[in-house]
Formats: C-alpha cells, structure tokens, sequence
C-alpha cells in the first residue's frame, strides 16, 4: 500500500503477508520476506528525498494507486485488491525489489521469466522525417546502405548524412595517381585498379630503388608475398579490384608502394609492400589484395593518404593517425608518441637521400611505424583534409588552419624558420592563417593549397617550375600563384614534379612543372615543360569534376563521369609504345571486369 504523506516525503507502509497472500510452503514465505525488506528499503531511502525525488515518487505513487485500486465491502470495510503480477509493477520498482533477493532466488526468476531474464528490446524509434528523406533519396540513387548500423555510429541520421557527403565527394575524390599505378572508382563505388608492378626508374642518374618493384601493388594478386621474393610481373588495364567489390568505396589514395581505400561504412584498407610498416598491419609483409587495418577497426575513417613511404588515415570526428617509414619525421608523432612496440630501426628506401633531384642527406635516425599512431598533437582539432608527400605530410582543419611536418629541406612545410631538419611535430602554416584552405596536396617536394576563395597557393622545391611561378627557384613560405588569379580554382593535384589545378567556373583545368612523357597534357611534346600554369585545350567543352597527380601521368574525371588520362600511361597498364607517352588526354574505357 502506497500512499502521500507531507508534500515532500512518500511514506510507504509494507503489508502483512496474512493479508496480501496465503503462503503455501517455505519458499513463498521467504519471497514475501524478500519483498517485504525490499519495501521497507525504499521506505528508508524515501525519508531524503529532496524536491525533485519527491516530484517522481508522487508520480510513482499515483501510477501504483491506480494499480491497486480499493473498494469497500457491503458492511464498508476497505478491501485490499490482489495485484494481477510482479509484472504489473512499473519497471524501476521490480528492479529495487530484485534488488533485495539472494543469488539463488534471481537466478531461479531469470530461468522462469523470459522478460525479468532477458528484457524487453526496446521497440525501433521512429525514424525522423529527415531521416526518411535522406534513405528515399539514398535508395533513387542506388547508394549502398549497410543491414544494420556500423559500429562506432551514433545514429542512422549520421551514418546516412555520411553516406550522401561521400557520395557527392566522390566526383572529386574518385581517382588517385601513384607512381607506377592508378586507382579509379566509378559512379557506384567500384574499385579499379591498373598500372604495373614492374620496377621501373625515370631518373638514371639515381640510385636504384630495391623498393620499386612493388608486388600486390594492383590489389589482384592472390595471398602474402614475401618482400623481394620473385619477380613482380603483373602489368593491367583498368580492372575489377575482386575484394572490395562487395561494398562501395568512397575514397582512395595510391602511393609509390602501397594502395589506400575507405569503404562507406570507414572501413581502411591497405596493399602492396608492406616494407617497414607501410601497410599499417604490424609487420612488414606484403599483400597482394586488399587487407583491413585492424588496428583502425572500430575507427571511422573518412580520409587516406598514402605518401613514398608512409601514410595518414583520418577518422570522420577529424582524429588522425599515421605509420610506415619515419626517417624525415613525416608521420608527426613527435618524441615519445609512438609506443615502443611499434618502433623499428628504419632501412629506408634503399637512395640514402630525399626523393627530390638534389635532396639533402638523409638524417641518422632512422625509424618506421608499424601500426597506425594516433598524431596527438593536432588531437584538438578537426582534421578533414590529408596529403602525403615524397617525406612530408599536410593536414587541414574544419576552419582551414593547414599544418605541415616531416622533411623541410626545400621549403615544403611552408614554414621558413624550420627550413633547415626535418620536423617531427605538425605546425602551423601561418602564412595561410587568413585563408580558409579548403584542398591540399603534395608533391615529392612541393605543396599546394586551394582556398576557399578560388586562390592557389604553392611551396617548396621549384626546379622544374612544378610551383607556377614563371622560375625554379625554390619557396618557403606560401606564394600566390598569380597566373591563376582568375581562375576561381575548386581542387589542386601535385605530382612529383609537375602541379594540376581545376577550375570551379567552368570545370577547366590547368597544368605546369617538369612535362616529361606529356604528363602536362599540352601537347607540346614529350620534354615540354612549363613555369606558369598553362590551361590543357584538349579538354574545353569538358567539365572536369576531380584531378589527379602521380610521378609522370595525370588523372582526371568529368562531371559525367568519364575518366581521361595523359602522360606516361604505363601506369594505366599501357605499355604499346604508342600509347605509353600520350601528351594529350585520352578517355579511358572502363570495365570492371574481374
């Protein structure tokens, strides 16, 4: 029997068992007894309630009257109505009453009772009106929506908002150019990949790379393969990649070595030469097929960059992570930040200097990082655009601050008093500090950004005019390119040694740098340069939507989705001598045969 006392206390007065109950053995008793000291403990605890409390144990108090409602009998003497079940009771009352029970008795309620063991699954919520809006307009356009939601989503209003965002993204993201390969997604998601895992060197005057012959590096090869086991001949067009076709890929980034893809439910996955750490697993074995990252599962990641020998993954709440080889600083975990356990003494890439012609020496030390660290030190803000160069690394903010660190010897951190070693802590660009930088991208030993103005920044090493500034000379602080004023550029793409911007007005793209093999697409022939960007004519009358930029071909993808390539084009699988150069664009068919 429950009833009010003074406004700010419930007064609970517990039954005698005689009146509620004929008990019909011992066990009964000793239930009653359970109940009938789990009663007067809340009578106990009722005594402090305060303000609030007393507000919920009136409401409380109410429902139970209504439950056990009283009548009088003919002669007017109050009847005490039996309650219909322990089941009646509202939820947080049979908790405080099993609450006072033994072991046994609760286990024994578990075994009888399917609702006091198991519980009741909440019924679905129901879905919110823009919710409904963004699932009918995901299922007219065919995009792929997971069976249940993925672990570490808040919510179906997130995970479907995320789905639509890389949708529209992927236009400008569906394409990526390594050094000897190339990764392409179509208007579904689709992975393909093409190029060759030949090693092959464009600079005799360099050393030798035993790194270069990449095996798996096209994501068709079956099974692990043992770093500098057999000789990588695999050589394709554009084609299927088998083992991520099973779900949509939303985003995609393609190394000198390696290969980097995002699934739309931010699953990370890594091929290709696993030397020193490159592939994020814990060791250094090779894969030929697409390989989740465990340690990111759980992780949802948004954004991937894959760098000469090291790369950056960036989850969608802007966290970002980094491993492989650490030589110059490039993953920015700083002293100390990456556990012990994930160290190595590195070997590097077998040149003993930088990627660009006339790199410094190599720093002594000499690290890698096996598994994905997390970067703490931009851990405070939202990290939504990533690149990865030949030995640096760039990350820019939600509010278009750009960090940079890793090898600065050509200026391409942008930073002028850090021009002299390498950098192991990201740090602001703060030449750019007025504008909203809004793309990225890195060259072997370059930089440039894209602001949310239209402007086209550029930094770092310029001898074969790859920064756009009508001379060689290098850069260490952000430049204007002011050859680009008027253009209103939407996205920037920097190869090795040649730069690629778009035009938002009208889709146009420009090209300037090193023109070897045609990767500039201007037709000039196979050794033309240029200092100042120079627009690519073949392409008027067509919208491009995204660009790309590898070490001597160039990517792009129209708003229709065709895709178009020129320039070296063995890395698209090419290798009739007539077609391996092609200085001006040319559009690819794609199939996605397996």
């Amino acid at each position: 029997d429950f009833q009010l006392g003074r406004p700010m206390r419930l007064c609970i007065a517990s039954p005698t068992p005689k009146e509620v109950v004929k008990p019909a053995n011992g066990e009964c008793l000793a239930a009653l007894a359970s109940l009938r000291a789990a009663v007067s403990a809340v009578r106990a605890c009722a005594a402090g309630f305060g303000p609030d409390e007393a507000f919920t144990a009136r409401g409380l108090a109410d429902h139970l009257h209504a439950m056990f409602p009283r009548r009088r009998s003919s002669d007017g003497t109050p009847v005490r109505m039996l309650p219909m079940g322990l089941l009646d009771l509202p939820l947080e009352l049979i908790s405080l009453v099993l609450a006072r029970c033994d072991a046994k008795t609760l286990c024994r309620v578990a075994a009888s009772c399917r609702l006091l063991g198991l519980g009741v699954p909440p019924p679905p919520p129901p879905r919110s009106p823009v919710e409904e809006a963004l699932r009918a307009r995901a299922e007219a356009g065919g995009w792929w929506i997971p069976a249940s939601l993925p672990e570490g989503e808040s919510s179906w209003l997130s995970m479907l908002a995320w789905v639509e965002t890389a949708v529209e993204r992927r236009g400008r993201a569906s394409t990526s150019a390594g050094a000897h390969h190339s990764l392409l997604l179509d208007s579904r998601g689709a992975l393909l990949s093409a190029g060759t895992e030949r090693p092959r060197n464009h600079f005799a005057h360099l050393p030798a790379s035993p790194a270069d012959g990449t095996p798996g590096l096209l994501g068709h090869t079956q099974g692990v393969v043992a770093p500098g086991v057999g000789a990588p001949t695999l050589v394709t067009p554009p084609r299927a990649v088998a083992a991520l076709c099973a779900r949509p890929v939303v985003a995609v980034s393609a190394g000198r070595h390696h290969s980097l893809a995002v699934t739309a439910d931010g699953a990370a996955y890594s091929w290709g030469n696993g030397r020193e750490g490159l592939l994020g697993h814990g060791d250094e074995a090779s894969t030929g097929v697409p390989r989740l990252i465990e340690a990111l599962r759980g992780v949802r990641v948004g954004a991937v960059a894959a760098g000469r020998m090291h790369s950056l993954a960036a989850s969608r709440e802007g966290l970002l992570w980094s491993w492989g080889q650490n030589t110059y600083e490039q993953l920015g975990l700083g002293d100390g930040d990456a556990g012990q356990e994930n160290l190595a003494p590195g070997t590097g890439d077998g040149t003993g200097a930088a990627t660009c012609v006339g790199g410094h020496a190599a720093p002594s030390a000499r690290r890698c990082v096996r598994s994905p660290s997390q970067v703490s030190a931009l851990s405070a803000e939202k990290v939504t655009l990533l690149a990865a160069g030949g030995d640096h690394s760039a990350a820019g903010t939600a509010v278009g601050r750009v960090y940079t660190w890793g090898w600065a010897a050509q200026g391409q951190l942008g930073r002028p008093a850090d021009k002299n070693s390498p950098r192991s802590v990201p740090g602001l660009v703060a030449a750019l500090s007025d504008s909203r930088v809004t793309d990225l991208s890195c060259g072997a030993c370059h930089t440039l950004a894209c602001t949310a103005r239209g402007e086209v920044f550029s930094w770092g090493c310029g001898t074969n005019g790859e920064l756009g500034h009508g001379d060689s000379f290098n850069r260490h602080s952000p430049e204007l390119i002011e050859a680009l004023v008027t253009v209103h550029a939407c996205a920037v793409a920097a190869g090795e040694h040649h730069s690629v911007a778009l035009s938002a007005a009208d889709g146009a793209v420009f090209a300037w740098g090193h023109g070897r093999g045609g990767r500039l697409g201007l037709g000039n022939g196979e050794e033309g340069s240029a200092l100042l960007p120079q627009r690519v004519s073949a392409l008027s009358g067509v919208a491009i939507a995204s660009v790309a930029a590898g070490a001597s071909h160039t990517l792009a993808v129209s708003a229709a989705g065709r895709h178009y390539a020129w320039g070296s084009l063995d890395a698209l699988g090419y290798e009739n001598e007539e077609l391996r150069n092609q200085p001006t664009p040319a559009e690819l068919q794609l199939s996605e045969q397996l």
